[in-house]
């Protein structure tokens, strides 16, 4: 007797418990292993965990990439810099977060592979460094502190010359993109892409 109302308990408790598990999302994973595209981008601040393929012996480091904001910059302090590519372009700091999860060391090629889209059809534009230079605003990292290794994390802001009837629109890394050959064109590689905004 003790037996059957035992039973009669457990059985609603088992199946409001199998209920409840069926109408619960989908379980995808934690966020950092979710990827963003340019038709459903990440939100800034967002990490995901992306590979970075270092030429020309294929080695490849995982990353866990979090751009952390993209601000309009002062084009009268980045002149002083001595760029001198500033005519008609406006200057925007992108700061990013990189922390290395495994697999070969990164020397740092991880910021040659962040991208700044735009509202023009160009297809993306890349960091112009600082060169080392003392820049408050948006400082650079060091070289040593951009080699990473496992375990490692470095939080590091680019400037990125964009034209002044542009605005960003997306963030984007492509770790699949040989740093070497730099061009407009980013051939076709995917991309994490994060939204500006």
């Amino acid at each position: 007797m003790l037996t059957n109302r035992l039973l009669r308990t457990a059985a609603p408790i088992a199946l409001a418990a199998l209920a409840l598990t069926a109408c619960r999302p989908e379980d995808n994973g934690p966020a950092a292993t979710k990827k963003g595209t340019f038709a459903e981008p990440l939100a800034l601040k967002t990490p995901a965990d992306v590979s970075d393929t270092h030429f020309p012996n294929n080695e490849k480091t995982q990353l866990s990439v979090t751009p952390v904001s993209v601000v309009k910059g002062d084009k009268a302090a980045v002149e002083k810099l001595g760029v001198g590519l500033l005519e008609g372009k406006t200057p925007y700091y992108v700061t990013t977060t990189y922390a290395h999860k495994g697999g070969a060391e990164d020397v740092g090629t991880f910021n040659f592979k962040l991208l700044l889209h735009g509202t023009d059809q160009q297809r993306a534009y890349y960091s112009a460094a600082s060169w080392g230079a003392k820049f408050e605003p948006c400082q650079e990292a060091s070289g040593s502190d951009l080699r990473l290794t496992e375990g490692k994390s470095v939080t590091t802001c680019e400037i990125y010359l964009v034209p002044e009837n542009v605005q960003p629109v997306f963030v984007g890394f492509q770790g699949d993109r040989d740093y070497r050959n730099p061009s407009l064109e980013t051939g076709t590689a995917p991309e994490v892409v994060w939204k500006v905004g």
